[in-house]
């Protein structure tokens, strides 16, 4: 089994385990909820352009447990100078609330990256956090953790060709929401995974506009800096979409 098989089946495991039971909790009283978004643009001048990004979000509400996944896709068709974009994400969150303010949480990610430095990295990370804000329009969470990475380079890396690295990093976040209305809400937040192979930052901002009951206009964007990158490589990424949102 190879190594990234390992946090790989972990992150599968903590999903099926945790929703697997989903018809039994919400028998007890327990809320589920989810929503989906598709964004899509063609353009062709001189050239032809082509760009989709995607996403689904499952969460449960149960007394002090909290529950989410998630799964994001963006691709952009390239031209014979571009690779384009090709990466999908898997996410899932868990956390238990010790009391009104204080919480511990766990969160494993999966991620492919077709053409950036990192072809694969694999995260399982946990710690404490707390609520510094929580009204029937704000929330603030921030938390901080330990946790383990995995990561792969590409085949074609001039640097370190499938060269793979696992480490202890540690991780920290502070993230929140605020509803500015009954039809706009917007949010946001920024990750931190510290490790000595690579440092990497996401921010993260959104605005959500109501259009009917369960539809809305999402305008999201999402800006990651790794420390250390391949040559030839940019430190920066930048993903900005506007994709309509499905709330069930």
């Amino acid at each position: 089994m190879s190594k990234l098989a390992v946090p790989a089946l972990i992150i599968s495991s903590l999903s099926i385990v945790s929703f697997s039971s989903l018809a039994e909790e919400v028998s007890n009283g327990g809320e589920f909820s989810g929503d989906a978004k598709v964004g899509f643009i063609y353009t062709k001048t001189d050239e032809t352009s082509m760009s989709v990004n995607s996403g689904l979000t499952l969460k449960y509400e149960e007394d002090l447990w909290h529950h989410k996944a998630a799964f994001s896709t963006y691709y952009t068709k390239g031209n014979e100078s571009d690779d384009g974009t090709n990466k999908n994400k898997t996410v899932y969150e868990i956390k238990y609330d010790m009391t009104d303010t204080f919480f511990v949480f766990g969160n494993a990610k999966y991620e492919h990256d077709q053409f950036a430095t990192y072809r694969e990295q694999a995260l399982l990370v946990g710690g404490f956090g707390a609520t510094l804000v929580d009204t029937s329009d704000s929330k603030l969470d921030i938390g901080a953790g330990p946790g383990y990475r995995y990561s792969k380079r590409q085949a074609f890396d001039e640097d370190l060709p499938r060269n793979s690295e696992d480490e202890v990093i540690a991780n920290l976040f502070i993230e929140g929401e605020s509803k500015i209305t009954d039809g706009l809400e917007v949010g946001g937040g920024v990750r931190m995974d510290y490790g000595e192979s690579n440092t990497t930052t996401t921010t993260h901002v959104y605005l959500k506009n109501k259009l009917m009951e369960s539809l809305s206009l999402l305008i999201d964007a999402e800006y990651i800096y790794n420390s250390v990158v391949a040559t030839g490589k940019e430190h920066d990424e930048i993903y900005s979409t506007i994709s309509l949102n499905y709330d069930f």
